[in-house]
């Protein structure tokens, strides 16, 4: 609701990057906006005036409405404030902004300002770091340990002619070694500069075209596809390596003799998300390997997760601003869901995905 207090930004503020919204110090209410939050949030100036925080923040954020107003009366107090906060843009977009309150007089009027720069690519570069990071200090480490470890048994097994279960063991172990190189590759394209050239994506058309490469490669499972919806996102080929991962994990880490995982491809009521879900029926995936991706969740030597494909997942999605969800499936398995900005489907179809 838009506050009693009269305040106007100066014009000048409309020619820079940084968004600005002046609140009031007591209700929080936006009272004016620089053209920036206009871009940045993908709302109108007259519809911010109308909206709650709560409104266009992100589900994952940690901060609630009430959380907000507390820390503008803060500022109005004398107290400045900074924090990073996840918004959730008009079409859906999920993006990271850092928020800096100050108070201020604008014609003779205290309000309290706040400064909002866009920092989605600085804390796609941090989570990118920090996988990079554990990949190379736990994973990469505890796979070469145990292939030393193999190594070692594999000469006592010459001796006692016993060789051939030692040697399928270290071929495993350095096949998990070359997925661990090939996610890195991955996430290293995705990041390249010259990387992110989206273009609009049939969900439905690639998620058929991935099942069918897998079909080959996993004859033994059982893959269905159940398109609900026409959806089409805004993708690269993030997208493509987040299903695959999502499909691959399903299978490999099932127990049954031939794993059953259906892909769906659907709408989100009342949302600008298209949703891509994975179904299986395998075990519950831990939730070590789920509490890693969180964004504020401090792994240490002993507490970790091992699922290097789940953080090439959520680095994928991260890039195209969507969700990454984990659910429990009924009555046994998970399900793995991508949720993304939907866009309308282009008029003139060329080269589609």
């Amino acid at each position: 609701m838009e506050g009693d207090r009269n305040a106007d930004l100066p014009g000048v503020f409309d020619d820079i990057d940084t968004g600005i919204v002046l609140r009031d110090p007591e209700t929080g209410a936006v009272l004016d906006t620089n053209d920036q939050v206009e871009r940045l949030y993908g709302y109108s100036r007259s519809e911010l005036l109308e909206m709650e925080i709560e409104e266009y923040t992100a589900p994952s954020t940690r901060f609630s409405q009430d959380e907000a107003i507390e820390r503008i009366r803060s500022a109005a107090a004398g107290e400045p404030q900074t924090f990073e906060w996840q918004i959730k843009r008009a079409n859906g977009e999920l993006i990271w902004v850092r928020v800096r309150l100050n108070k201020t007089t604008l014609d003779d009027t205290t309000c309290v300002v706040a400064e909002i720069r866009d920092i989605t690519e600085y804390k796609a570069r941090e989570r990118r770091l920090r996988l990079l990071n554990r990949v190379v200090r736990h994973n990469l480490r505890n796979e070469t340990n145990v292939l030393i470890g193999y190594a070692d048994r594999l000469k006592r097994a010459v001796e006692e002619q016993t060789i051939e279960e030692e040697v399928d063991m270290i071929l495993e172990i350095a096949a998990e070694i070359g997925t661990l190189s090939d996610s890195i590759r991955q996430v290293q394209e995705i990041a390249k500069p010259d990387a992110a050239k989206r273009t609009p994506t049939d969900i439905g058309k690639l998620v058929t075209e991935i099942v069918t490469e897998l079909e080959a490669e996993y004859p033994a499972a059982d893959l269905t596809v159940s398109t609900r919806a026409e959806v089409w996102v805004n993708a690269d080929d993030g997208l493509r390596h987040a299903i695959i991962h999502a499909i691959d994990n399903a299978i490999t880490h099932n127990d049954d003799d031939a794993p059953s995982v259906v892909v769906r491809v659907d709408t989100e009521p009342n949302t600008n998300q298209g949703a891509v879900s994975v179904l299986d029926t395998g075990p519950t995936i831990p939730t070590i390997e789920t509490d890693v991706l969180k964004e504020h969740f401090a792994a240490s030597t002993t507490h970790h997760g091992s699922g290097v494909g789940l953080w090439v997942m959520q680095w994928c999605v991260d890039s195209l601003g969507g969700e990454l969800v984990f659910e429990e499936n009924s009555p046994r398995g998970n399900i793995v869901r991508f949720l993304l900005p939907e866009i309308q489907r282009p008029e003139t179809e060329t080269e589609p995905r």
